[in-house]
Protein backbone atom coordinates (compact mmCIF):
# COMPACT_ATOMS: atom_id res chain seq x y z
CA UNK A 1 0.00 0.00 0.00
CA UNK A 2 1.45 3.32 -1.04
CA UNK A 3 2.16 6.07 1.45
CA UNK A 4 -0.53 8.26 -0.12
CA UNK A 5 -3.17 5.55 0.35
CA UNK A 6 -2.14 5.10 3.99
CA UNK A 7 -2.39 8.81 4.69
CA UNK A 8 -5.74 9.07 2.97
CA UNK A 9 -7.07 6.06 4.91
CA UNK A 10 -5.90 7.57 8.23
CA UNK A 11 -7.63 10.88 7.41
CA UNK A 12 -10.87 9.07 6.62
CA UNK A 13 -10.75 7.13 9.89
CA UNK A 14 -9.97 10.29 11.86
CA UNK A 15 -12.83 12.14 10.17
CA UNK A 16 -15.27 9.33 10.94
CA UNK A 17 -14.23 9.18 14.60
CA UNK A 18 -14.35 12.90 15.27
CA UNK A 19 -17.16 14.11 13.03
CA UNK A 20 -19.85 11.49 12.99
CA UNK A 21 -20.21 11.15 16.80
CA UNK A 22 -20.84 14.89 17.04
CA UNK A 23 -23.81 14.46 14.73
CA UNK A 24 -25.19 11.62 16.83
CA UNK A 25 -28.80 12.10 17.93
CA UNK A 26 -30.91 10.31 20.53
CA UNK A 27 -34.55 9.35 20.28
CA UNK A 28 -36.56 10.60 23.28
CA UNK A 29 -39.94 9.09 24.14
CA UNK A 30 -42.10 10.94 26.68
CA UNK A 31 -45.00 9.00 28.22
CA UNK A 32 -47.76 10.57 30.32
CA UNK A 33 -50.64 9.04 32.21
CA UNK A 34 -53.16 11.61 30.93
CA UNK A 35 -54.16 12.64 27.41
CA UNK A 36 -53.95 16.44 27.52
CA UNK A 37 -50.25 17.18 27.93
CA UNK A 38 -48.13 19.79 26.18
CA UNK A 39 -44.44 18.94 25.92
CA UNK A 40 -41.95 21.81 25.61
CA UNK A 41 -38.30 21.20 24.82
CA UNK A 42 -35.91 24.13 25.13
CA UNK A 43 -38.93 26.47 25.45
CA UNK A 44 -40.46 25.29 22.14
CA UNK A 45 -43.59 23.15 21.81
CA UNK A 46 -42.39 19.68 20.80
CA UNK A 47 -45.70 17.83 20.88
CA UNK A 48 -49.13 17.34 22.41
CA UNK A 49 -50.85 14.26 23.73
CA UNK A 50 -50.21 11.29 25.94
CA UNK A 51 -47.06 10.00 24.20
CA UNK A 52 -44.61 11.81 21.95
CA UNK A 53 -41.33 10.93 20.23
CA UNK A 54 -38.65 13.49 19.43
CA UNK A 55 -35.04 13.41 18.28
CA UNK A 56 -32.53 15.40 20.29
CA UNK A 57 -28.94 16.37 19.53
CA UNK A 58 -26.09 16.11 21.99
CA UNK A 59 -26.01 18.48 24.94
CA UNK A 60 -28.34 19.76 27.64
CA UNK A 61 -32.06 20.15 27.01
CA UNK A 62 -34.86 21.55 29.16
CA UNK A 63 -38.02 19.42 29.29
CA UNK A 64 -41.36 20.79 30.50
CA UNK A 65 -44.49 18.61 30.63
CA UNK A 66 -47.53 20.84 31.16
CA UNK A 67 -51.06 19.62 31.80
CA UNK A 68 -53.33 21.28 29.24
CA UNK A 69 -56.33 22.25 31.35
CA UNK A 70 -58.25 25.36 32.41
CA UNK A 71 -58.89 24.10 35.93
CA UNK A 72 -57.07 25.52 38.93
CA UNK A 73 -53.98 23.68 40.15
CA UNK A 74 -52.82 22.18 36.85
CA UNK A 75 -49.61 20.18 37.20
CA UNK A 76 -46.23 20.80 35.57
CA UNK A 77 -43.07 18.70 35.47
CA UNK A 78 -39.72 20.34 34.70
CA UNK A 79 -36.63 18.29 33.84
CA UNK A 80 -33.16 18.80 32.41
CA UNK A 81 -31.67 16.13 30.16
CA UNK A 82 -28.08 15.74 28.99
CA UNK A 83 -27.70 13.80 25.73
CA UNK A 84 -24.24 12.20 25.61
CA UNK A 85 -24.74 9.31 23.17
CA UNK A 86 -27.21 7.88 20.67
CA UNK A 87 -29.07 5.63 23.10
CA UNK A 88 -32.84 5.89 23.25
CA UNK A 89 -34.31 7.59 26.31
CA UNK A 90 -37.74 7.21 27.90
CA UNK A 91 -39.21 9.73 30.35
CA UNK A 92 -42.48 9.12 32.14
CA UNK A 93 -44.64 11.72 33.92
CA UNK A 94 -47.49 10.56 36.11
CA UNK A 95 -49.86 13.46 36.66
CA UNK A 96 -52.38 11.36 38.57
CA UNK A 97 -49.97 10.10 41.24
CA UNK A 98 -50.22 12.65 44.02
CA UNK A 99 -49.68 12.66 47.76
CA UNK A 100 -51.03 14.92 50.49
CA UNK A 101 -48.48 17.30 51.96
CA UNK A 102 -49.61 18.56 55.35
CA UNK A 103 -47.72 20.70 57.84
CA UNK A 104 -47.74 22.08 61.35
CA UNK A 105 -48.72 24.89 61.17
CA UNK A 106 -50.87 24.85 58.04
CA UNK A 107 -51.12 27.50 55.29
CA UNK A 108 -47.38 27.15 54.62
CA UNK A 109 -45.97 28.31 51.27
CA UNK A 110 -44.76 25.36 49.14
CA UNK A 111 -42.06 26.10 46.56
CA UNK A 112 -40.62 23.84 43.87
CA UNK A 113 -37.57 25.18 42.04
CA UNK A 114 -38.35 28.68 43.37
CA UNK A 115 -41.90 28.45 41.97
CA UNK A 116 -44.82 28.73 44.38
CA UNK A 117 -47.07 25.70 43.78
CA UNK A 118 -49.56 26.18 46.62
CA UNK A 119 -50.21 26.19 50.34
CA UNK A 120 -50.50 23.32 52.80
CA UNK A 121 -52.43 21.09 52.98
CA UNK A 122 -51.66 20.42 49.32
CA UNK A 123 -51.80 17.48 46.90
CA UNK A 124 -48.50 17.25 45.03
CA UNK A 125 -47.08 14.84 42.41
CA UNK A 126 -44.94 12.13 43.97
CA UNK A 127 -42.13 12.86 41.53
CA UNK A 128 -41.50 16.31 43.00
CA UNK A 129 -38.49 16.47 45.29
CA UNK A 130 -36.62 19.16 47.20
CA UNK A 131 -39.70 21.13 48.07
CA UNK A 132 -39.14 24.26 50.15
CA UNK A 133 -41.61 25.22 52.87
CA UNK A 134 -41.82 28.80 54.12
CA UNK A 135 -44.03 30.72 56.55
CA UNK A 136 -43.53 34.00 58.39
CA UNK A 137 -42.30 33.40 61.93
CA UNK A 138 -41.07 29.87 61.14
CA UNK A 139 -37.78 28.42 59.94
CA UNK A 140 -37.71 27.46 56.24
CA UNK A 141 -37.39 23.76 55.49
CA UNK A 142 -36.41 21.72 52.41
CA UNK A 143 -38.07 18.32 52.21
CA UNK A 144 -38.42 15.34 49.87
CA UNK A 145 -41.24 12.83 49.41
CA UNK A 146 -39.78 10.51 52.07
CA UNK A 147 -40.08 13.23 54.74
CA UNK A 148 -43.87 13.28 54.94
CA UNK A 149 -47.02 11.17 54.59
CA UNK A 150 -50.73 11.15 55.37
CA UNK A 151 -50.15 10.69 59.10
CA UNK A 152 -46.81 12.49 59.21
CA UNK A 153 -47.18 16.27 58.80
CA UNK A 154 -44.02 18.28 58.35
CA UNK A 155 -43.30 20.39 61.44
CA UNK A 156 -41.68 23.80 61.09
CA UNK A 157 -39.63 25.31 63.90
CA UNK A 158 -41.11 28.51 65.34
CA UNK A 159 -38.58 31.38 65.37
CA UNK A 160 -40.92 34.36 65.87
CA UNK A 161 -42.12 36.06 69.03
CA UNK A 162 -44.71 34.34 71.18
CA UNK A 163 -47.98 36.19 71.64
CA UNK A 164 -48.76 36.59 75.33
CA UNK A 165 -52.48 36.32 74.66
CA UNK A 166 -55.40 38.60 74.00
CA UNK A 167 -55.37 41.70 76.20
CA UNK A 168 -59.16 41.51 76.65
CA UNK A 169 -58.84 38.07 78.22
CA UNK A 170 -56.31 39.21 80.80
CA UNK A 171 -56.90 40.15 84.44
CA UNK A 172 -55.49 43.62 83.78
CA UNK A 173 -58.31 44.42 81.37
CA UNK A 174 -60.89 43.38 83.93
CA UNK A 175 -59.18 45.49 86.60
CA UNK A 176 -59.11 48.50 84.27
CA UNK A 177 -62.81 48.12 83.48
CA UNK A 178 -63.66 47.87 87.17
CA UNK A 179 -61.48 50.90 87.96
CA UNK A 180 -63.09 52.88 85.13
CA UNK A 181 -66.58 52.14 86.48
CA UNK A 182 -65.50 53.10 90.02
CA UNK A 183 -63.85 56.32 88.84
CA UNK A 184 -66.88 57.25 86.76
CA UNK A 185 -69.24 56.63 89.67
CA UNK A 186 -67.03 58.56 92.08
CA UNK A 187 -66.68 61.51 89.70
CA UNK A 188 -70.44 61.72 89.17
CA UNK A 189 -71.14 61.45 92.93
CA UNK A 190 -68.62 64.17 93.86
CA UNK A 191 -69.92 66.48 91.16
CA UNK A 192 -73.50 66.08 92.39
CA UNK A 193 -72.41 66.73 96.00
CA UNK A 194 -70.53 69.85 94.86
CA UNK A 195 -73.63 71.11 93.05
CA UNK A 196 -75.74 70.53 96.18
CA UNK A 197 -73.26 72.44 98.40
CA UNK A 198 -73.11 75.30 95.94
CA UNK A 199 -76.91 75.47 95.84
CA UNK A 200 -76.96 75.70 99.68
CA UNK A 201 -74.24 78.38 99.57
CA UNK A 202 -76.34 80.54 97.25
CA UNK A 203 -79.25 80.31 99.71
CA UNK A 204 -77.33 80.78 102.98
CA UNK A 205 -74.18 82.61 101.89
CA UNK A 206 -72.14 80.38 104.20
CA UNK A 207 -68.46 80.53 103.12
CA UNK A 208 -67.84 77.09 104.57
CA UNK A 209 -70.25 75.65 102.01
CA UNK A 210 -68.34 77.40 99.22
CA UNK A 211 -65.07 75.88 100.49
CA UNK A 212 -66.67 72.43 100.50
CA UNK A 213 -67.95 73.04 96.97
CA UNK A 214 -64.46 73.94 95.71
CA UNK A 215 -62.90 70.92 97.47
CA UNK A 216 -65.46 68.53 95.99
CA UNK A 217 -65.01 70.04 92.49
CA UNK A 218 -61.22 69.61 92.78
CA UNK A 219 -61.49 65.95 93.83
CA UNK A 220 -64.04 65.21 91.09
CA UNK A 221 -61.73 66.84 88.52
CA UNK A 222 -58.87 64.56 89.66
CA UNK A 223 -61.00 61.43 89.46
CA UNK A 224 -62.27 62.51 86.04
CA UNK A 225 -58.68 62.89 84.74
CA UNK A 226 -57.87 59.44 86.13
CA UNK A 227 -60.97 58.11 84.38
CA UNK A 228 -59.80 59.58 81.05
CA UNK A 229 -56.31 58.09 81.46
CA UNK A 230 -57.82 54.70 82.27
CA UNK A 231 -60.14 54.79 79.27
CA UNK A 232 -57.36 56.05 76.97
CA UNK A 233 -55.12 53.11 77.94
CA UNK A 234 -57.90 50.64 77.16
CA UNK A 235 -58.38 52.24 73.73
CA UNK A 236 -54.61 52.10 73.11
CA UNK A 237 -54.43 48.39 73.90
CA UNK A 238 -57.47 47.78 71.70
CA UNK A 239 -55.71 49.42 68.75
CA UNK A 240 -52.33 47.70 69.18
CA UNK A 241 -53.81 44.22 69.75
Amino acid sequence: MSLFIKILFALVINFAVNVFPQECEANLTIISDIENVNIFIDDSLAGMGKNIDVTLSKGWHKIVALENSDRWGTKTFTDSLNITDCNDIVLQYNFNKVVLLNSEPQDVYVFSNDTLIGYTPLLIPMELNNLRLEKNGFESKVISYSDFGINNPVKLNFIGEYDDGNFFDKTLFKVLIGTMVALGTTTAYLKLKADDKFAEYKITGDEALLDQTNRLDTISAVTFVALQINFGYIIYRFLVD
